[in-house]
C-alpha cells in the first residue's frame, strides 16, 4: 500500500506539477492615459537606466511600430517586471493597467 502511494505520488509531482501553470501578468497602458502621460513614462523610466530602452530605439526589436502607445507598453512592462510586478509597480501615476494577455507582437516579446 505504501509503495502503491508514493508511486501515486512521484507521478503527480513529475507529469502533472509541471502541467500548473501560475497566472501572468504584464503592465501596459491604461485607455484613459494620454500621450503626454505615456511620452512621462518612456522618459522616466529611461532616464534610471535599468530599463531596456534600447529595445525601443531605431533598430530594436520593439521599435516598429514607432507609436508611443507600443514603446511606453514595453518600457512599462520591464519597470513592473524589474520591480515585483506589484499594482503600485504598474500605476506610473495612473497610466499604466495590469493584464493578463501577453501584449508581445512580431518580434517584440514582452517577458
Amino acid at each position: 500500500m505504501f509503495q502503491q502511494l508514493t508511486l501515486v505520488l512521484l507521478l503527480f509531482i513529475v507529469v502533472i506539477h509541471p502541467f500548473h501553470v501560475s497566472a501572468k501578468t504584464w503592465c501596459v497602458l491604461a485607455a484613459s492615459a494620454t500621450d503626454a502621460q505615456l511620452q512621462a513614462n518612456i522618459d522616466w523610466a529611461c532616464s534610471i537606466e535599468i530599463v531596456d530602452c534600447v529595445s525601443i530605439s531605431p533598430g530594436g526589436v520593439c521599435y516598429e511600430p514607432n507609436t508611443l502607445t507600443t514603446h511606453a507598453s514595453y518600457v512599462m512592462n520591464d519597470y513592473y517586471r524589474l520591480h515585483g510586478e506589484t499594482e503600485e509597480a504598474c500605476d506610473f501615476n495612473h497610466s499604466g493597467q495590469v493584464i493578463n494577455a501577453n501584449p508581445s507582437y512580431l518580434r517584440c516579446r514582452f517577458s
